[in-house]
């Protein structure tokens, strides 16, 4: 990626104020582009199939012509005059290169323009860059329509609309320029103040309205937050990091820019929605999949507004509409919770990669740790780095002091000490790697691990007595072992569950909670009691925990993944910026270069050295990889397409084990292809020719098949899957 140009996304919002004040009163569908006399309409259809993610013309009838805008939905002919499909307007054309008839545009959907040209620019580049079809990026980035939520939509912007211009009338008819000076003081004035409150444009500005102004003019940065939390004026709770990330969007906002606010799940968004209310800001617009489909069309349609918005959400509000774009702001990049489940499986961070290249607005980066992908970026000197070091809460590690019989039940005594002492004044959290009762079950007679007859995961024990398949949920009630023909399973580990139940043995008396992936909690209060919580799951507590206490460091450090190091950093980092400024985090647990970087806060020299190793075994995010996958006959003929490319490798193809928990067929094969990041954009339009060979070529080899279902065999491609290198 090159660096944004010279004075793109530049700029205050007094030199913008008119131009600003002037689009603020059309709607979207004044702002879109029109036909303008053009007959033709190219359209992108709204469809599944990599073969039709090109743009299609279309003629414009006469009764639209008038009507149809770029970025509208409509409903078009395809294939037959009777057979419809949607899409979108991209553009307009004087003429069509196809020698044949085009066939009308059926009807539009609606007026508004769903699809700003920013965000079509984005999809594209970004579907391109992950050698998928743009469709599917859209269908992330634009809701599901609801027409009565549309509909009061357009009906308040027109009242809002008439009432400015009545007011405009009145102030013109009295010929009252001294007034409409004063009206545009007036708003200068509040900006002002606005750019004060966050530290920008001030005598003495704050380190956050530094940071504001820097964005503007399309820096891109990384900060790694401090420990502990803030307390809000309100009374309220939030981390530390969530505060000034809120500060810096208000900073860019009172600039008279849009600020796109992204984190990894709705805890965390909940965290910056307390400070900006806490701030004076509630007018935001919330991307969130929680949100019903009504909300979220809402939010879109608020965000469609020629108005600079606050845009909060997780990761698919990296594509929403947004006016005057100034910053992109992301937490905790590393979170997998990030990565998009679905193709083209981009992850946000790298969708705002690219938003930010194209529109010239400001990036940052951030996190109690980087992650790997950022550290390179950072090395690379395409992002900047904050100079003055964090700060820690106090982190021990006392598992060098440990005895071989100091153990008194979960924990080793020093730890039980250190959780005693925190619970005389107030609450103290305790870390552990996995959910349920026992994450381990074992052949009662052999020893052996138990697994799943049905898809072959691993079985562990959710509560006392009731084990089931990790992996697809199923009840082992005729299990038998594989080694020894034993039929008896007994529990092996220590998850949340069972440690809560040891606790309340240990601590008598003692106040024992439970947070996890099913008995989620978002707080917890200051009273004195024990937090039991799986690594991603810690509440916030009010004034922060009195001693946190990491457990399982081996378990963790020993799972089978290109990240384990990276990932334990993040956990950890995560659980001990939960410490009261005055409380200990206590490493219990563990040893080896990651717990000496978490221990010694020497996180970012260790993730250099992890760079340095990536890159001499050419494992991501020092190269890019793509994983192709499907029959043995499709993978070949797509590797074919990379033959004789230079700075691109590839691993295998090899067998991929049948079931699992994505209950892979038997007989499909894997290829890992690596390549430079200069190389990545050819790869990727190679393996995505093959992959529309492919689809096209399909559907005479799956007649009679059920509609809508893929061949096994079918190639499927991934570029940049975190997991590709796991076990």
């Amino acid at each position: 990626m090159t660096a944004p140009s010279d004075g793109v996304g530049g700029g205050g919002s007094r030199a913008d104020s008119g131009a600003q004040r002037a689009e603020a009163g059309t709607s979207a569908f004044d702002r879109a582009e029109g036909a303008a006399g053009r007959p033709v309409a190219q359209v992108l259809l709204d469809s599944a199939l990599p073969q039709l993610d090109h743009l299609f013309d279309y003629a414009i009838p006469p009764e639209l012509s008038d009507e149809i805008r770029v970025g509208q939905r409509v409903r078009v002919p395809f294939r037959s005059r009777e057979r419809k499909t949607f899409g979108y307007v991209i553009g307009f054309v004087d003429r069509s290169d196809f020698g044949g008839e085009l066939q009308p545009i059926a009807d539009l959907v609606t007026t508004v323009p769903q699809l700003t040209p920013e965000v079509w620019r984005l999809a594209r580049a970004v579907a391109d860059r992950a050698g998928g079809s743009a469709g599917d990026i859209l269908r992330l980035a634009i809701p599901t329509r609801q027409v009565r939520v549309e509909k009061k939509h357009l009906a308040a912007a027109s009242a809002s609309a008439s009432a400015a211009g009545a007011d405009e009338a009145d102030r013109g008819s009295d010929g009252d320029v001294e007034g409409a000076e004063a009206t545009e003081a007036e708003a200068v004035a509040i900006a002002e103040a606005a750019v004060r409150e966050s530290g920008g444009a001030a005598e003495n500005p704050t380190p956050e309205g530094t940071i504001a102004e820097q964005l503007i003019g399309g820096a891109r940065l990384a900060l790694t937050a401090s420990h502990g939390p803030e307390r809000l004026h309100t009374g309220e709770w939030v981390g530390g990091w969530a505060a000034q990330l809120v500060r810096i969007a208000l900073g860019v906002y009172a600039l008279g820019r849009s600020a796109i606010l992204i984190a990894p799940d709705y805890r965390d968004l909940d965290q910056l929605r307390d400070a900006l209310a806490a701030l004076g800001h509630e007018d935001i617009v919330r991307v969130d999949s929680r949100q019903s489909n009504g909300d979220r069309y809402a939010g879109f349609l608020r965000a469609l507004d020629a108005e600079p918005r606050i845009i909060l959400g997780n990761r698919s509000a990296v594509y929403a509409p947004a006016q005057a774009l100034g910053a992109v702001l992301m937490w905790d990049d590393g979170d997998p919770v990030l990565a998009e489940p679905l193709t083209p499986y981009v992850h946000a961070r790298d969708a705002a990669l690219v938003r930010a290249e194209q529109s010239g607005a400001g990036l940052f980066f951030a996190g109690h740790t980087r992650s790997a992908e950022v550290q390179r970026l950072v090395e690379l000197g395409y992002v900047r780095a904050q100079q003055n070091p964090p700060r820690r809460a106090r982190i021990v590690h006392a598992d060098a002091s440990l005895a071989p019989d100091a153990f008194a039940g979960r924990v080793p005594e020093f730890a039980a000490r250190t959780i005693r002492e925190g619970l005389r004044s107030g609450p103290v959290l305790v870390q552990v790697a996995t959910p349920g009762y026992a994450p381990i079950a074992v052949c009662a007679d052999c020893g052996d691990l138990a697994r799943c007859a049905v898809c072959g995961g691993p079985i562990g024990f959710r509560a006392v007595g009731r084990a089931s398949c990790r992996w697809c949920g199923e009840h082992p009630t005729r299990w038998q072992c594989g080694t020894c023909d034993g039929r008896t399973l007994v529990e092996r580990g220590m998850g949340s569950g069972r440690t809560v139940e040891q606790f309340e043995r240990q601590f008598a008396g003692a106040r024992v909670l439970l947070s996890d992936g099913e008995h989620p909690r978002e707080r917890v209060d200051g009273r004195s009691a024990i937090v039991v919580a799986t690594r991603g799951a810690e509440p916030l507590a009010a004034g922060g925990y009195r001693a946190v206490v990491l457990l399982d460091a081996e378990r963790l450090l020993s799972i089978e993944t290109l990240r384990a190091g990276e990932d334990c950093l993040r956990w950890w980092e995560n659980a001990a910026a939960l410490t009261a400024p005055d409380g200990i985090c206590l490493m219990a647990s563990g040893g080896g270069p990651v717990v000496r970087a978490f221990v010694t806060g020497r996180v970012d020299e260790w993730l250099r050295g992890e760079l340095r190793d990536r890159q001499a075994l050419r494992y991501p995010p020092a190269v890019r990889v793509a994983s192709v996958s499907g029959g043995p006959d499709e993978v070949e003929r797509a590797l074919a397409q990379l033959e004789g490319m230079a700075g691109v490798d590839f691993l295998g193809p090899a067998p991929l084990p049948a079931g699992g928990p994505a209950k892979t067929p038997q007989g499909l094969v894997r290829a890992i292809v690596r390549c430079d990041y200069g190389h990545g954009a050819e790869v990727a339009r190679r393996l995505r020719g093959a992959l529309v060979a492919d689809a096209a070529g399909s559907a005479s080899r799956t007649r009679g098949s059920t509609p809508g279902r893929a061949r096994p065999e079918a190639l499927r491609l991934r570029f940049d899957d975190r997991g590709v290198f796991d076990s």
